[in-house]
């Protein structure tokens, strides 16, 4: 095996550090010529070892204010119990999102879909589907807590009230079940991750390198012209850094 590059050994050094509590959240590391000193090296393999630190989100640079140690929240667990539930606003997913409210007015637009998206809506790849974005979060501090974005065929929804920015009282699924007659909804879910696009590190104010924890929900009609077809697949984004995902171990 390679012997570790100069600066591989330095984030080392710190990233140990910092998993041991020498450097605490909020700290902030020695200076670029400190760091020189105590590795006996130049600048370059310095910065390239505090910027791949940063890449990992344990490091955050501050102007004027040196290099600081990430703060990290304490996670917050989401049970994925499968099941779901209504209040008064509709069908939610999950006790620990429940609060959560929109925080602005959905965006709704017309686009070619997803390539990874058109096997599971049945469509072919560039065909127009309808998207709805929403950002919700906590309504009091207005502080953004997930991102979610639904994907509709345009044959289905384009030009209806699923195209629409007010949805009215339960959103779509109520108008899937009730007024289009799609109904009982059946669900399905699926978890994963992947790197934060620009726009998620911005609504979701991301630490440098920290990924999005993934939930995808398709959305089945039962009844109706469309029994059988995913109506709607629904992908909503949260910080990795923040939410843990879990379940009961049931014993056989």
């Amino acid at each position: 095996m390679d012997a570790m590059a100069r600066w591989e050994e330095i984030a080392a050094v710190l990233r140990e550090r910092i998993r041991t509590g020498h450097y605490r959240p909020g700290d902030t590391i020695p200076k670029e010529k400190d760091l020189q000193v105590e590795f006996t090296c130049s600048r370059t393999p310095v910065r390239q070892a505090v910027a791949a630190l940063t890449a990992e989100g344990l490091l955050q640079p501050v102007r004027r204010g040196g290099t600081k140690v990430q703060r990290r929240l304490a996670r917050q667990p989401i049970t994925l119990d499968f099941t779901v539930g209504r209040d008064e606003r509709g069908y939610y997913f999950g006790t620990a999102t429940q609060p959560w409210r929109a925080l602005e007015t959905p965006a709704v637009t017309e686009e070619p879909c997803p390539p990874d998206l058109a096997q599971v809506l049945d469509v072919q790849p560039g065909a127009p589907v309808v998207i709805r974005d929403r950002v919700m979060g906590d309504p009091e501090t207005r502080e953004v807590m997930q991102v979610a974005t639904s994907y509709l065929p345009a044959d289905l929804a384009a030009g209806t009230v699923l195209a629409a920015a007010d949805t009215g009282p339960g959103g779509i699924y109520d108008r899937m079940e009730r007024d289009l007659g799609w109904g009982p909804l059946q669900w399905r879910l699926g978890v994963s991750s992947h790197a934060a696009s620009p726009d998620e590190v911005r609504l979701l104010s991301l630490a440098p390198g920290v990924p999005v924890l993934c939930v995808t929900r398709t959305t089945t009609a039962t009844t109706g012209p469309v029994a059988g077809r995913v109506v709607e697949v629904n992908v909503t984004r949260r910080d990795a850094s923040r939410f843990e995902l879990g379940s009961a171990i049931v014993r056989r």
